[in-house]
């Protein structure tokens, strides 16, 4: 008898239907490929599937992601994308289980290791690397195959990521990630539309969001952990505070009580006067802007006073139209009286929220005038850049969608066959392409997966190679900046010397108060020696079953690049791997604390370049140490309990 299955089974047999149907899937994000791939999965006979997700859904949403209606906006995205494909299974939908978990995947609590062994692939279907980096890490320490797929516009790839068949993992090339501007560049000197809706959104954030988190916070006082970091050798900050700074804060007291429109609009006045006018005057005349590729002119303070409708309240306002210095005004005065009636007000600049575009469409306008920056940005182009947004093709995403579940068939048949480890032979790497290739103008171009890279840390326990300034660099900064940030570690553990003795640890059971101590410490007055040209230290993950030795160069002197203020704590990532030398094992005096950093420490610089392979990876097993706790005087020492690894990202 005929059913809606029959094409199935006829064209990949019996047997493996029967596997399709048993089988256990785990698909990591349910946006545009997403609902393509649930879609697909549903009427190809997977029964049994869970999908992780954290987003809800909104109205941009609703013209590619095809599961997701009008009355379907803020739900979360897995919740309803679950609910609507399991009503496509054609045959006994009722028993089958699409389980929803909106959650964020790098939740360790609940998605981790022993979560992920229990499926027989994985299928990725995200839209950033931190995410994808994670589910990449999982899959590896679980050994269950990870089917890989992403767009961008007209363009689009699928490949297989298995351990056990010897294919390269997703870190084993480098991703782009997102670029990031030097403080002093957003700050004093933009020469692009870009720098100025960076500007515009931390602006935002003082206004709206935790003013002392804004780049642009200047209200001169200091933290009670930056007065503690602060040396005897450290010059003192300028705590004179910025000119627009008053206004500001008036204005954030007058938000938080009710306030006529009269005044909130007479604030709001004032914070462009001095935004655009006071403060440029000041710094023109102090001189910063003698590295600026353009120097900013003042804004008319009769064009502040001008009153006009604001153009987004205009019958005929499309998205795309640019709006002249006089709109611009009169949309920044109309947004911040709407923010009084906005209940709730986001603390952050989210490229979804109305409200928050108006306003850095305005702001970012204005600043790029007074500067010369061209061209000006409508709603709809300031929320691409702000977002950085590539316009995603709902075609593309159901290409991928369908080319990931035939590498599903594959994988199914090779677990069914007793050849889990032959991935290589019967999964292929393809290419979505926007012009034909090749003699025969395909658009889909498919070559053997790749071997894993050598000099991949995360599947080859490669070193890295990191040059800093040991001198200036904290523990702490170290931690945040480059472990977890760069390197992606959750949970990082960090073991120093040749004994392997703990300086910093992190996760279930982890004794993290014991070592807060270590966190303002210069990286050369660490305990055990610290760290120096050639020190080598050990990171260890066990949420992700990894772990990396990081090889240490020291460098004071940076190449100060235009629109910098030399104060940038610089770093590298690759290069020429140091000879190691242990250093004495050093007992740091009491009370020595890191240096202080201002704003401008925290933007980094990393430059693309090789790691060479310089480990030979060892079984966990033989790596593994028992915990042993030792107090060296106010030193804190401990020596690790397993070892693990980590990832690389390098910023171009």
């Amino acid at each position: 008898m005929s059913t809606p299955l029959s094409g199935i089974e006829a064209t990949l047999g019996k047997d493996l239907l029967n596997k399709i149907q048993s089988s256990k899937i785990l698909l990591v994000g349910s946006g545009g490929i997403g609902c393509e791939l649930l879609k697909n999965l549903a009427l190809s006979g997977f029964r049994h599937v869970e999908v992780i997700d954290l987003d809800t859904i909104d109205v941009s949403n609703l013209n590619r992601q095809f599961l997701f209606r009008s009355q379907h906006v803020g739900k979360p995205k897995c919740d309803v994308a679950c609910e609507v494909s399991q009503r496509m299974i054609p045959v006994d939908r009722d028993s089958a289980k699409y389980l929803p978990h909106h959650g964020n995947v790098c939740d360790n609590s609940k998605f981790n290791v022993p979560y992920v062994k229990q499926f027989n692939l994985v299928l990725n279907a995200l839209d950033n690397v931190t995410a994808r980096r994670r589910v990449n890490r999982l899959c590896l320490a679980a050994s269950v195959p990870l089917i890989e797929a992403g767009t961008t516009g007209y363009l689009g790839q699928v490949k297989v990521c298995d351990k056990a068949s010897g294919l390269a993992c997703y870190e084993c090339v480098t991703q782009e990630t997102q670029k990031v501007y030097p403080i002093c560049t957003i700050r004093s000197t933009p020469s692009q539309p870009v720098h100025c809706i960076v500007w515009a959104k931390e602006l935002y954030k003082l206004l709206f969001g935790k003013a002392e988190e804004s780049m642009l916070d200047e209200s001169g006082g200091k933290s009670e952990s930056e007065e503690q970091a602060k040396t005897p050798d450290d010059e003192p900050l300028d705590s004179e505070p910025s000119i627009y700074m008053e206004s500001v804060l008036a204005y954030r007291e007058l938000l938080s009580s009710p306030s006529k429109e009269e005044k909130l609009a007479e604030a709001a006045r004032l914070i462009l006067e001095t935004l655009f006018c006071s403060e440029i005057e000041k710094q023109l005349a102090m001189d910063r802007y003698k590295t600026a590729k353009k120097t900013p002119s003042v804004l008319s303070k009769e064009l502040i006073k001008t009153k006009v409708t604001a153009p987004t309240q205009r019958e005929s306002y499309k998205t795309t139209d640019v709006w002249s210095q006089e709109d611009c005004v009169a949309e920044f005065v109309a947004c911040l009286i709407d923010a009084a009636s906005i209940n709730p007000l986001l603390p952050s600049f989210d490229k979804d929220d109305r409200f928050a575009m108006r306003l850095v469409t305005a702001a970012a306008n204005l600043r790029s005038s007074i500067f010369s920056i061209t061209p000006l940005q409508s709603e709809y182009s300031a929320k691409g850049i702000a977002g950085n947004i590539i316009p995603a093709i709902a075609t593309t995403n159901a290409i991928v969608a369908g080319l990931q579940v035939l590498q599903a068939f594959a994988i199914l048949k090779a677990q069914l066959e007793g050849k889990p480890d032959s991935l290589k032979e019967c999964c292929r790497y393809v290419d979505v392409v926007r012009n034909r290739s090749g003699r025969s103008g395909w658009y889909l171009m498919s070559s053997t997966l790749p071997s894993p890279n050598p000099n991949c840390f995360v599947c080859r326990n490669a070193t890295i190679p990191l040059t800093l300034n040991v001198k200036k660099w904290t523990l702490e900064a170290l931690l945040t900046r480059i472990v977890k940030a760069q390197l992606g570690f959750q949970e990082p553990t960090l073991m120093l010397g040749s004994e392997g003795n703990t300086i910093w640890e992190e996760g279930q059971d982890a004794d993290t108060d014991l070592f807060q101590q270590n966190l303002p410490k210069i990286l050369n007055k660490l305990p055990c020696g610290g760290i120096h040209n050639g020190s080598v230290l050990k990171v260890e993950d066990f949420s992700q079953d990894l772990e990396v030795d990081i090889c240490f160069s020291h460098q004071e002197n940076w190449k100060v690049e235009e629109g910098e203020d030399g104060t940038e704590q610089k770093y590298l990532i690759g290069g020429e791997k140091p000879v190691a030398k242990i250093a004495p094992v050093a007992k740091l005096p009491q009370g020595e604390q890191a240096n202080g950093s201002n704003a401008d420490d925290d933007i980094l610089e990393v430059i693309d370049a090789s790691v060479e392979d310089q480990k030979q990876p060892g079984s966990m097993e033989e790596k593994k140490r028992k915990a042993l706790d030792t107090l060296n005087g106010d030193t804190v020492v401990k020596r690790p309990k397993v070892e693990v690894a980590a990832d690389i990202i390098v910023i171009d």
